[in-house]
């Protein structure tokens, strides 16, 4: 007999939020791509139009959350489609600058905001009592994880 098969089931909770986020991911990227853009595609865009300006590349890595080989074929295809515009940095020559281009704007505006859309069709169908508690529930359960830090 394996360990794997000696070893306790997951909890159903932890098994459930794993289910839900997979098909949520998954929602949101048809949902993008339904637009044109992928779900990275769309947060990039999303990032840039809130911080209003031209941002870092290595801020922008950090708030995407991704490796900077990823963000960069992520610029590429972005700029290919001239969604952004990559600009030197004023006080270091090595660093470079992203900002939104009218064309991105335009491409984001025309994509429903993916959080919203998938959140509206997780809880299809929800009493706003539920949502509530659901939502509750889940932010006892990240604090008890932050707690365990």
């Amino acid at each position: 007999m394996s360990s794997r098969a000696q070893a306790p089931p997951r909890p159903p909770a932890l098994r459930a939020v794993r289910h839900v986020d997979r098909l949520a991911q998954a929602a949101a990227d048809r949902i993008a791509r339904e637009h044109g853009l992928t779900m990275q595609q769309w947060e990039l865009l999303a990032r840039l139009r809130r911080a209003g300006g031209a941002v870092d590349l290595r801020e922008l890595c950090c708030s995407i959350g991704v490796a900077p080989p990823t963000l960069t074929a992520l610029l590429d295809a972005a700029e290919e489609r001239g969604f952004i515009l990559r600009s030197p940095h004023p006080d270091d020559r090595r660093r470079r600058r992203v900002e939104l281009t009218p064309a991105g704007d335009t491409a984001l505006a025309a994509t429903p905001h993916l959080g919203r859309e998938v959140g509206r069709r997780m809880t299809a169908g929800f009493s706003e009592d539920e949502r509530t508690l659901l939502a509750g529930l889940l932010d006892r359960c990240a604090t008890n994880l932050e707690a365990a830090r």
